[in-house]
């Protein structure tokens, strides 16, 4: 799998250079992704500019990661998504953000409503 990836302190963005989204290349993309996890921050930011199609398959691979992530206070954010993919994941723990810009922003405002709330509880 050919792919850019470019990281930090807050999260991770991957950019994989690929036309369809089936079991095999899905598995490798979870395995990077839990990887870069496992070494960086839990956020990741997935653009899938040249994703042109998606098997089953693939939604359910990318649904397990999407899970994985958010059970270990993570998240699989998707950017550059065709309209047809944001339908087929309407019902899993996958955010979809239109641009990597807008992708960072989220992360930033979500780890600050996380600092706030956690604020909330320890005065409490």
């Amino acid at each position: 799998m050919n792919y850019t990836i470019e990281k930090n302190d807050q999260y991770s963005s991957i950019k994989p250079q690929m036309l369809v989204f089936d079991k095999n290349t899905c598995e490798l993309l979870r395995s990077k992704v839990l990887h870069e996890v496992a070494s960086s921050s839990k956020y990741v930011i997935v653009n899938i500019t040249t994703v042109k199609n998606c098997t089953a398959d693939g939604v359910r691979e990318l649904i397990k990661l999407g899970t994985e992530l958010l059970n270990n206070d993570g998240m699989l954010i998707v950017t550059n998504a065709e309209d047809t993919f944001t339908r087929l994941f309407s019902k899993a723990d996958i955010t979809f953000i239109p641009t990597d810009v807008e992708a960072i922003d989220f992360v930033f405002m979500d780890q600050l409503e996380k600092q706030f709330l956690g604020m909330d509880d320890a005065e409490k």
